[in-house]
């Protein structure tokens, strides 16, 4: 049935774009779409004319029908519209009582309009909209036809407004889309810092220079930190691979003499534990401040920092734990007994031996932090960090903060000299996970990226010249900056 005089009309007769709407004012699904229509109107203003048809499903929706008549009612003393928005805005409320309390806010005629729902005055217009419904093939609702053709899109917001656009020829409309679909992308697809959140060329997959990115974003972080922060992200850290050296000693001492080395199987926890509670942890900070190293977008000097603060909390946290599990009856005399073997055994390896050790199991903790930033999801990264961390004590490799735990407890525990597990246990396990992650990170990672650098986002960053990265200038100067908003924001909330 054409538009005419007998419709209800939102919008001006001039419009490039004529929008039939068949709906159900109970139906859940007009009630959905309610809102984006509005917004749609909001949007295009008068290059936009609505027309609402009643397609009332009076099967599935048994107050359909009087609601229709309640809104016909009210257009009658020419408040259709404003009952149509109360209705759609009240879905759940459509009782008869319902209808008669919207009557009196809108102020109509009550008697009038309850003497109309009394003897259906309007169930034949209702019947023509349904009839116009059905032999233009209206099979349910919402159905819309633009310019007079079905659509038979998504009923989603973008897609209405894109077709409504493109069949006005509303070059704005479609040229804001553009940007903001483009913007909208740009937000899922990158970090506010700029580190990329999805891969360019595979959706699911990020490329080297992409994981480049994103663990050069979690360095600037990192690296920016106050003393404060990283000394406490670095102790929590410290506490949490005391969990792997009381998980390790109470299952070993539970499977005595196991070939399999099944002891091992808790080796993982706190590596889990720091990965996913995002503490600082030194052999992981020999692969991400690197990055900005390496770049020249930190110095040599706010490295040192970085780890010096680090590596300090996290032997006094892994100490904490040793002391008390060497002072407290936590462990019974079985498991300490097991605890005081990892230490002798770490003592008894040569000084070249535990600095070799030291050197493959930083550059597993390298790997294991490369791979964990091209993880997407905590399920993959909890799996990445347990496989690669078994293989440590598998391998009979060393880490020099589990290792710290596991020496100091001989210590508290009497059976060794501070200096002497310093000495002959910590330095050269600490030198060979710092060779291993360096070397890991420069031969490895960086050689094999080519794009190191990613989009600026409300910063500015450059290059240190070579004094300034030897002897210590900041690099990151940061920027107050908000999100863009073009003016046309303001019209994408719909007006009440």
């Amino acid at each position: 049935m054409p538009v005419s005089g007998r419709d209800h009309i939102r919008g001006s007769d001039g419009a490039a774009v004529t929008l039939v709407q068949y709906s159900d004012f109970e139906c859940p699904y007009c009630g959905d779409i309610y809102p984006a229509i509005r917004r749609i109107q909001n949007r295009i203003g008068t290059r936009l004319k609505l027309v609402f048809r009643n397609f009332p499903l009076t099967q599935q929706h048994p107050r359909a029908q009087q609601a229709a008549e309640a809104a016909e009612a009210a257009g009658a003393q020419g408040h259709f519209w404003e009952m149509h928005d109360l209705l759609y805005q009240h879905q759940d409320a459509l009782t008869r009582e319902d209808l008669l309390g919207y009557a009196e806010q809108l102020a109509l005629d009550i008697d009038r309009f309850t003497a109309e729902l009394d003897t259906g005055t309007h169930e034949r217009r209702i019947r023509k909209d349904i009839q116009s419904g059905v032999r233009s093939g209206v099979n349910g609702v919402p159905t819309f036809f633009i310019n007079g053709e079905r659509y038979d899109g998504p009923l989603t917001l973008d897609s209405l407004l894109a077709t409504i656009a493109s069949a006005g020829n509303l070059i704005d409309i479609e040229q804001s889309m553009q940007r903001e679909n483009r913007e909208l992308r740009e937000t899922i697809d990158r970090s506010r810092q700029g580190a990329p959140a999805a891969g360019e060329a595979v959706r699911d997959r990020f490329s080297a220079d992409e994981i480049f990115q994103r663990v050069t974003a979690t360095a600037y972080e990192d690296i920016d930190r106050s003393k404060q922060l990283l000394f406490f992200s670095g102790l929590a850290a410290g506490i949490s691979v005391g969990g792997t050296f009381l998980a390790r000693a109470a299952m070993t001492t539970a499977y005595p003499g196991d070939p399999t080395g099944i002891g091992n199987i808790l080796y993982p926890i706190g590596f889990i534990i720091i990965v996913l509670g995002n503490y600082q942890l030194f052999t992981e900070n020999t692969l991400t401040p690197v990055t900005l190293v390496l770049t020249r977008f930190a110095s040599l000097p706010q490295l040192l920092r970085l780890w010096g603060i680090v590596l300090a909390a996290n032997v006094i946290g892994a100490g904490i734990v040793a002391y008390l599990l060497a002072t407290t009856t936590v462990f019974t005399p079985e498991t300490a007994e097991t605890a005081q073997q990892f230490g002798e055994h770490a003592l008894s390896v040569s000084w070249s031996g535990l600095f070799y050790k030291g050197t493959f199991a930083g550059g597993l903790v390298a790997t294991m932090v490369w791979l964990v930033h091209a993880a997407r999801d905590s399920l993959s990264r909890f799996f990445i960090v347990y496989l690669i961390m078994f293989t440590v004590p598998a391998t009979e490799l060393f880490h020099c903060v589990v290792g710290a735990c596991e020496v100091l407890f001989l210590v508290f525990a009497g059976e060794a000299g501070l200096l002497t597990v310093f000495t002959q246990f910590f330095v050269p396990v600490a030198l060979g996970n710092t060779v291993g992650g360096v070397v890991f990170v420069a031969l490895v990672n960086y050689s094999m990226t080519e794009i190191r650098h990613f989009p600026d986002r409300g910063q500015q960053r450059r290059e240190l010249s070579w004094p300034e990265w030897v002897f210590g200038t900041r690099l990151i100067e940061r920027l107050t900056a908000t999100p863009r908003r073009d003016d046309a924001d303001t019209s994408e909330t719909p007006s009440e």
